[in-house]
């Protein structure tokens, strides 16, 4: 990666393929969140939360994979989802920070950026294209929903309901999987809070997003699903090609 401050007119002659930009997610089973994504993500991925070893801070994250760099929505041409999560769109674009203030950025070696693509930067007047303007909106998203997914994560911590998350699964081969280092809601300590907490929960908003992530843990048997049709399909094509 190679990340530069987009100039307007540096830059705009570069043009971006947008069907490379999904491919950029083959490889992740973790992607980063905020909370205006919750609901839609709640509708396809698991949603569990993670600390960072290194600030120690936790983040939401949808789950993609039941293991390492894998992502079971990937199909080897797209991802195969109703929705995609704004940090998977936005790319190749950053936000990046200067001294005083928050810049865009391209990452100038990304794949997505090719001579062949279909969607310009600039209009042949100067002015944004049609298409950064999409991606500048993704970016405020992603900016603006900052503050309110810490607030959440907060207030998640202040009452204890992140709850380290203990899968053992065992596939339809007979291999077993153990999820480790993941968090999720406790549905049982939630089911403890008095009600002065729920009611400023639902004044600040949180409470929809406690309902979302609790609603999409259910989408850990769709991962299950997903993982059992990839080994039906790889022993099938082990089988055809002897």
């Amino acid at each position: 990666m190679r990340l530069v401050e987009l100039s307007r007119s540096a830059h705009a002659r570069l043009r971006i393929r947008p069907d490379r930009v999904e491919a950029a997610a083959a490889g992740q089973h973790l992607i980063p969140i905020v909370a205006s994504e919750f609901r839609k993500a709640a509708t396809q991925y698991p949603i569990v939360f993670v600390k960072s070893p290194e600030t120690g801070r936790f983040a939401p994250y949808v789950l993609t994979g039941l293991n390492v760099e894998e992502n079971l929505f990937w199909s080897g041409t797209e991802l195969d989802v109703a929705y995609v999560p704004l940090n998977v769109r936005r790319l190749p674009f950053y936000v990046g920070t200067d001294a005083a203030s928050s810049v865009l950025c391209l990452d100038i070696d990304s794949p997505c950026v090719d001579v062949s693509g279909q969607k310009e930067i600039v209009n042949s007047d100067g002015t944004d294209s049609a298409y950064l303007k999409e991606i500048l909106a993704i970016l405020g998203e992603l900016m603006a929903g900052k503050e309110r997914t810490e607030q959440f994560i907060a207030t998640a911590l202040s009452l204890d309901l992140l709850a380290p998350i203990m899968l053992d699964i065992t596939l339809a081969d007979h291999t077993p999987l153990r999820l480790a280092g993941l968090y999720g809601l406790d549905e049982e300590r939630f089911r403890q809070i008095d009600e002065r907490d729920i009611a400023g929960l639902w004044q600040a908003g949180h409470l929809d997003l406690i309902y979302s992530a609790l609603l999409a843990t259910g989408q850990i048997f769709n991962l299950i699903r997903l993982k059992n049709q990839r080994i039906a399909s790889s022993r099938a094509w082990h089988s055809n090609s002897a």
